[in-house]
């Protein structure tokens, strides 16, 4: 009895060592800044959040249910937003809208969508050329674009 539950014990913590965990490459406090400005126009807070249910979400995005929370420090009265990651299957493969689907599955471009506006993490200094727009560079490879506002430069600041 006391090798059986040795056995089960062994094997249990082998299978919960041998999971990866994904990384989390959103979490932590950005400073915003309008593109590559030293003037800081805001922080926002990323959150991981609990993940949604298949029930819970269209058809569409039951490919990928991994949620954040996004907060801004200047509009602390709001509610946080939250926020996907790009769809990356065959059907809606967001990244193509943009020109960026090659960075993506290069492991080179991640980015999350809060419905009026999205976030995306590159590499440091890199020139970002949106399909049909003027291409930018991004020093701290995190950069945003809003609806009705524009893009923002990003820098992590924990």
């Amino acid at each position: 009895m006391r090798i059986s539950f040795l056995f089960i014990l062994i094997l249990i913590s082998i299978n919960a060592f041998s999971q990866k965990k994904e990384a989390d490459i959103w979490s932590g406090n950005y400073s915003v800044h309008p593109n590559n400005d030293a003037v800081i126009q805001d922080t926002l807070v990323i959150s991981r959040s609990k993940d949604l249910k298949p029930d819970d979400v269209p058809a569409k995005l039951e490919a990928d249910l991994a949620r954040w929370t996004i907060g801004s420090k200047r509009d602390a009265k709001k509610d946080e937003i939250l926020v996907r990651r790009f769809l990356q299957s065959e059907e809606d493969y967001e990244y193509k809208e943009f020109g960026w689907t090659a960075l993506h599955k290069a492991g080179k471009m991640n980015c999350i969508d809060g419905g009026h506006f999205f976030i995306c993490q590159t590499e440091p200094n890199s020139t970002v050329e949106p399909k049909g727009e003027k291409p930018f560079k991004t020093e701290s490879g995190i950069f945003g674009i809003w609806l009705h506002y524009g893009l923002v430069t990003l820098k992590k600041i924990k």
